[in-house]
């Protein structure tokens, strides 16, 4: 685990010999690494990444000659890439296979030096088949559900296979880098691309500003990401007669259920449940501590936020958190995700108001670990890896 102020890179294990070990190259990005410099490679990126392909390959564009994007649902142009949309034709089915029709064809009219993408299915499994056709190195970003569901299902061992399959693998921490080296990914191959945020955006304010929150959840309302063990986590804080207001921003299937749930617990009057936000930083500003209940996750874009705010983040320890959250240092890391385990951690704040300002202090060192600029970095050693 990371120290407050340190980099966020995962340490690399010392032995260096077996199979589970991952080489300096894996996961890479040391501070005193020297990236290579900028050149004149022409990437294809084959994306449905709609509103985050700016976070995720906006550095990227920034330090390649030329990047050609072929997007399902842009919703915004990257200023230094060109992108090449996919026709509002029928249901969104038939427009992921018309996405890799015209990554196809952007391939056969232009030559590139590689093609880029992010999820194995179906984006990645398409630069692998730009790879066999043409010859273009490929590289995947690993997201969680490649090796949190689909390498861990009755059919996993295809995706292992197909990890296998790239020039380059890309990951945001750690542990996701030491089990494609389990999955037999060489360690050469494997490379961090950082979780970046707009560390313009995501700053402490200027001056205190009063907490209408103790505490902020802020996601998916999926299975993954569970709000409903915070709804728990906060029936017991209820039960315990504490004091305390709480919100949950986002949207998803398990919304109406999480409201219900609320309802009939007596605590709609002590969550709120605002829906979709673009942006959730006036939440973040608004609240004293940050909790996440998923079970299973990356490296949270949301916690990153509201750690580079001022939060101290209350977190399971799946993926790659460990990377990025010390316990009693920049965060409150909970043994486990029972919903008494994380309400004990969330009355800790409650009575240790001090102690939790000190967390949300050092909790803003991660902006010096997750900028746009070192993903612009990490970028650089992933094209260099492809060009091996």
């Amino acid at each position: 685990m990371s120290q407050p102020g340190s980099s966020t890179r995962p340490e690399q294990p010392q032995d260096t010999t077996g199979t589970d070990a991952v080489s300096t190259t894996a996961v890479s990005g040391k501070p005193d690494d020297e990236p290579p410099p900028a050149d004149d490679r022409r990437i294809l990126v084959v994306t449905g990444l709609g509103h985050k392909n700016e976070r995720h390959y906006g550095p990227l564009a920034d330090v390649a000659g030329e990047t050609t994007m072929v997007c399902l649902d842009p919703t915004g142009d990257i200023e230094s890439a060109r992108t090449v949309r996919v026709p509002e034709i029928g249901p969104r089915i038939v427009r992921v296979l018309c996405l890799f029709f015209l990554a196809l064809y952007e391939g056969y009219r232009n030559d590139y030096d590689a093609v880029a993408s992010i999820s194995l299915v179906p984006y990645g499994c398409y630069a692998l088949a730009l790879k066999a056709i043409y010859g273009y190195p490929a590289h995947l970003g690993i997201i969680g559900i490649d090796l949190d569901h689909h390498a861990e299902q009755w059919y996993g061992t295809v995706p292992q296979w197909l990890f296998r399959r790239f020039d380059a693998v890309s990951v945001p921490g750690s542990s996701h880098a030491e089990r494609l080296v389990r999955f037999g990914v060489p360690p050469d191959r494997i490379e961090r691309l950082t979780n970046a945020i707009d560390v313009d955006t995501y700053r402490p304010p200027e001056r205190a500003v009063e907490s209408d929150y103790e505490f902020v959840w802020v996601g998916r309302f999926s299975a993954e990401k569970d709000p409903l063990r915070f709804v728990d986590a906060v029936a017991e804080l209820e039960a315990a007669d504490r004091e305390f207001r709480a919100v949950m921003v986002g949207d998803g299937p398990l919304r109406s259920v999480v409201v219900e749930e609320l309802d009939a617990r007596g605590l709609s009057d002590r969550v709120d449940c605002p829906g979709w936000v673009d942006e959730p930083l006036e939440y973040y500003r608004r609240s004293a501590a940050f909790v996440l209940t998923s079970e299973r996750d990356a490296l949270p874009l949301v916690m990153l936020e509201a750690m580079a705010t001022g939060l101290p983040a209350i977190v399971p320890p799946v993926g790659s958190i460990p990377d990025v959250v010390t316990d009693g240092e920049n965060g409150i890391v909970v043994a486990d995700r029972e919903p008494a385990t994380v309400a004990a951690a969330m009355e800790r704040c409650l009575d240790e108001p001090a102690f939790r300002r000190s967390l949300g202090a050092a909790a803003t060192a991660v902006r010096d670990d997750v900028s746009l600029e070192r993903a612009s970095e990490d970028w650089r050693r992933i094209l260099a890896t492809l060009e091996r």
